[in-house]
């Protein structure tokens, strides 16, 4: 029998998540591969035929070095498996989970003969905490290749010494900004933080990893080897230096986190285990960890970010898919406001040439300030980063410039109709007026060829009605967010009636590729995410004119957990754009969905929403930056802010009111299913991630409580709280959205 067989490359019975080739020269493959699930996650089974087959191959004299691969061709290790994650119910289990995975971390960190993991794509949390416990990396130049611990982003800490790891090689900073804020690390960034010992291209990266195992043979290197220079001993290795260190970083991740002062952010702990490993050393630390990983792993906050996690991911997934879409390489955007300006950097930022074209130069060379705005402070934050990550090292910064130069290369600004012809896509950004819209749409379809897409941004002209221009409607697609493309991570993508499934493909390919989450929606009155935000604006205005305080409101449903409150919302998405779709919503739906007369009043006083110089509130005040409803609103609308509420009773009427609304979406199909719906209200309108979304909270509720609590709005409130139809079939079947 082979060393091969012996070892398992021809015997792998039908649980195994991985397999093993002995090859000739002496370099045993281990390659993770689990059929049964889309990406490789640390599971039980993973860590157990790890270990064995590990110890298999030391054992084995014909073997002198190990490479571990994956067998995905999109990733690595993804972490740890999110339905083995919650399915944990008690923190001693999570506990005694997380001290075994660091154990067997440390097992492979121990192994007598050199260990190297070649990584392409995603090593995460405890996927990149296997990684390290390697006693080298090499990796793949992809962009794909990432690494990072983003568990803080779940409500936990990464399981597994990642952390300390990093530490070890990289330095507490670098430690304490990779894990208490849960940013990831292409592969050059994470060689420079000598993190990964080598960067190659994908295609030859099981060659290099082979290459570098027996270059290792008879040197087994030590994976704690603290490789840190002068700044490192002089900050982070004396007690006075460690203490600044650590107030600045607790501080940092206590301001960084929206949720921190409602108590669902791991970020503060994430330092406190680090500052363990800094005092007490590398053991000590572990135990912190694994404790406190236990403690948070099992609370109902961890549970709805692991939940809400993977239902985008499986959004993701499908709509990388994207059956039927040919890959956009021109795109023509028309329209060079804020809007369209932020559409043609992410299209550019994505590898994709552009065309911006407006009505004269003057507005173009605007338009391309605008851009380059943007590109400029992208400079200037990575710069930050670069700074916080190790200061002196402006090498990022000066890539992030090359890059910067690059990507505008790609923008054009033709004052003629030169392109349209060639172009894939046309995104069509100009303003909110039908008749303007339906004008571009009849001129640009003269010009461009039969399979280019054309989509139209817009807050809530229906799709239907602006296809009546087009002698082709089936290309057109709305493309609908609540502010500029790059500062949105929601993409709406709208389907009309007689929008055909290729278009819409291609547009759900590109807002894909321009880095955005996207679902796609049916065509009527404010969409998906506007139509759910009208009813929560509605019910702040309404207790803003009966006289509650606006800062109480907005801080309510801040400390709820949304990221922002109603009121600044309605401040930064416009009063007017609220008003002229709060209009559309009534004439559609009637009385349910009448305006608050407070929204008038305030349109008619020429207070159109901060942006226009004329809102709600007045500049930032103290030292949070909290703002303040300007007094002479409260005059306008006759009222006194005397009124108390508790905090609970106004989040919520206003939470409620949005939940209702979604529920209702669903009946009526404006959505696919209540995964599309959480995604889209999270992302959307910054609907509490904690609490997983809109269909997640019913089902944490319950839906015969959900309903019990709207229906007694209704009974002091009336119409405007109708319950859903589907929300009381659910509530009297006790189904649940998600099983």
């Amino acid at each position: 029998m082979t060393a091969a067989a012996e070892l398992g490359r021809f015997e792998r019975p039908p649980e195994a998540v991985l397999s093993i080739d002995a090859r000739g020269d002496g370099v045993a493959v281990v390659t993770l591969d689990d059929a049964r699930a889309v990406d490789n996650a640390i599971t039980p089974a993973l860590q157990a035929q790890l270990l064995d087959a590990i110890t298999r191959i030391e054992d084995d004299a014909r073997i002198s070095a190990i490479v571990l691969a994956s067998g995905k061709p999109g990733g690595f290790v993804v972490g740890m498996d999110p339905s083995f994650v919650t399915s944990i119910k008690f923190a001693s289990d999570a506990e005694r989970v997380a001290i075994e995975l660091g154990n067997a971390f440390a097992r492979l960190e121990a192994v007598r003969k050199p260990l190297v993991a070649a990584v392409h794509g995603a090593a995460l949390g405890a996927g990149f905490g296997l990684a390290l416990a390697c006693h080298a990396i090499v990796a793949s130049d992809d962009v794909a290749t990432q690494f990072g611990l983003p568990e803080v982003h779940l409500g936990m800490v990464s399981p597994g010494n990642a952390a300390l790891r990093v530490a070890s090689r990289a330095g507490l900073r670098a430690a304490i900004d990779i894990s208490s804020n849960g940013s990831s690390l292409d592969a050059g960034e994470a060689r420079r933080l000598e993190l990964v010992d080598e960067v190659c291209p994908l295609a030859i990266l099981l060659d290099a990893a082979i290459r570098h195992a027996k270059a290792l043979v008879g040197r087994v290197p030590r994976v704690r080897d603290q490789r840190a220079g002068f700044d490192v001993v002089a900050l982070e290795r004396n007690v006075i230096g460690r203490a600044f260190l650590f107030r600045r970083a607790r501080a940092r991740a206590v301001a960084a986190s929206t949720e921190e002062r409602r108590g669902h952010s791991a970020g503060p702990l994430a330092v406190d285990v680090l500052q363990r490993y800094g005092e007490r050393g590398f053991d000590e630390a572990a135990r912190l960890e694994a404790r406190t990983f236990g403690d948070l792993v099992v609370t109902a906050t961890a549970h709805r970010l692991v939940e809400f996690a993977v239902t985008r991911a499986a959004l993701d997934r499908e709509a990388s898919a994207g059956a039927g879409a040919r890959p956009a390489r021109q795109v023509v955007v028309i329209g060079g406001g804020a809007m369209g300006a932020s559409v043609a950097y992410l299209t550019a930022a994505a590898g994709i040439a552009v065309r911006l074209k407006e009505r004269d130069d003057d507005a173009l060379g605007r338009a391309l300030r605008a851009v380059r705005a943007r590109l400029d402070a992208r400079v200037r934050i990575d710069g930050r980063q670069g700074a916080r990550e190790r200061e002196g090292d402006v090498r990022r910064v000066r890539a992030r410039e090359r890059s910067r130069e690059d990507l505008f290369g790609r923008i054009a600004g033709p004052s003629d109709c030169s392109g349209l012809r060639n172009a894939d896509a046309v995104i069509e950004a100009v303003s909110e007026d039908l008749a303007a819209k339906q004008e571009v749409l009849r001129q640009v379809e003269e010009k461009i060829g039969a399979r280019c897409v054309y989509g139209s941004c817009t807050a809530s002209i229906p799709i239907a009605t602006l296809a009546l221009a087009a002698f082709s409607p089936e290309r057109v697609v709305g493309l609908h967010s609540l502010g500029p493309a790059d500062e949105t991570p929601l993409l709406e993508i709208v389907r009309a009636e007689k929008t055909a499934s290729w278009a819409l493909a291609a547009a759900v390919a590109l807002g894909r590729r321009q880095g955005r989450t996207v679902i796609v929606v049916r065509d009527g009155p404010g969409f998906y995410t506007r139509r759910i935000l009208a009813p929560y604006l509605a019910e702040a205005i309404r207790l803003l004119s009966d006289g509650v305080d606006g800062t109480s409101i907005d801080r309510a449903l801040t400390d709820w957990g949304f990221v922002a409150g109603p009121l600044r919302c309605l401040d930064e998405t416009g009063i007017d754009v609220a008003a002229r779709v709060a209009h559309d919503l009534h004439a559609t739906f009637g009385s349910r969905m009448t305006p608050p007369g407070a929204l008038a009043t305030l349109v008619a006083d020429g207070r159109h929403g901060g942006n226009s110089g004329r809102g709600l509130f007045h500049e930032p005040v103290g030292r949070e930056g909290t703002r303040a409803v300007d007094a002479t609103v409260y005059t306008l609308l006759g009222v006194e802010p005397n009124i108390k509420l508790p905090r609970e009773e106004i989040a919520q009427r206003c939470a409620l009111a949005m939940v209702n609304e979604a529920v209702r979406c669903l009946g009526d199909g404006v959505v696919r299913d209540a995964r599309d719906g959480d995604v889209g209200a999270v992302f959307g309108v910054g609907f509490p991630r904690f609490r997983g979304g809109p269909f997640r909270y019913v089902d944490t509720i319950g839906a015969a409580d959900v309903l019990r609590r709207v229906q007694g709005y209704a009974d002091r409130f009336g119409d405007r709280w109708r319950p859903a139809p589907l929300l009381i079939q659910m509530a009297r079947k006790g189904e649940r959205f998600f099983g």
